[in-house]
């Protein structure tokens, strides 16, 4: 089996477990390229929206979480550099993303809430019945 202008021991076969990885690969890098993008354009309609690094709510956790895997995948392949490359990427990414230690000094001011109290709310005198004579009160809109 040949093909024009391949030797026969040259032929490319795509396995399934390659085929995979070639996807995976794709669809991160589309992921990131994809959502590059929609930052953009969000920080271009929202100026108000866009934090002081450039990012748009959680995109930098997003980029580091992504940038990792990409860092993963060539790692596996043997391509050291590049994933050593895109990892320093994905630090940088992780490192711009804001921290969620603001809301301490809030909780710091509400007071603290008093202990429960259990309540034994059972009558201990017996009510008399009415024997059909009514009470005197207003009737109840539920009857």
């Amino acid at each position: 089996m040949t093909r024009v202008g391949r030797p026969a021991n040259m032929m490319v076969r795509y396995w399934p477990a390659k085929m995979t990885s070639i996807w995976s690969h794709t669809l991160i890098v589309l992921d990131i390229a994809l959502m590059k993008v929609f930052v953009w354009v969000t920080g271009q309609l929202f100026t108000w929206a866009v934090d002081q690094n450039g990012g748009i709510l959680d995109s930098h956790l997003f980029f580091y979480d992504r940038y990792s895997e990409l860092a993963e995948y060539h790692l596996s392949k043997g391509r050291t550099a590049k994933a050593d490359r895109l990892a320093s990427i994905a630090e940088v990414y992780y490192h711009a993303a804001p921290d969620d230690d603001g809301p301490e000094a809030a909780t710091m001011a509400m007071p603290v809430p008093r202990p429960a109290i259990n309540t034994n709310a059972v009558s201990t005198t017996r009510v008399q019945k009415t024997n059909g004579r009514t009470s005197g009160l207003a009737p109840s809109p539920a009857h």
